[in-house]
């Protein structure tokens, strides 16, 4: 069962020029080690803020705001997304019914953008 959606989105460019001015000091407090590890030799960027996008619609799909480095989006080995949720969020999620989160996420040249789906179990009627 649907519990909520969430969708974001976000220019590449904005990310680019927070990461400019705050460095890695930014980057440690959005992304997980394995996202970051997981940026590298791709278009990093583009890649960064595509998980950027994606945290913030899990963040909506909860109805809440956040603990940045309790969600993790990785990749299967087809580099499909998918979320993991740890710590604060895995509560606030447990609390709402929500057992899975789907994610999906897209980009061009300007903008990344995400969409989260929280699933939860059906409810009796």
């Amino acid at each position: 069962m649907i519990r909520a959606i969430g969708i974001d989105i976000i220019k590449i460019e904005r990310l680019k020029k927070a990461l400019q001015r705050w460095g890695t000091r930014l980057e440690r407090k959005v992304f997980t080690p394995e996202e970051i590890n997981a940026s590298q030799g791709r278009t990093r960027l583009t890649y960064l803020a595509g998980r950027f996008a994606a945290k913030e619609a899990v963040f909506k799909s909860l109805g809440t705001g956040g603990y940045w480095q309790d969600i993790e989006v990785l990749a299967e080995k087809n580099n499909k997304p998918y979320i993991v949720l740890q710590k604060k969020m895995k509560i606030i999620a447990d609390q709402k019914g929500v057992k899975k989160i789907l994610i999906s996420l897209s980009h061009d040249n300007d903008y990344a953008i995400a969409q989260a789906i929280a699933i939860g179990e059906e409810k009796d009627q």
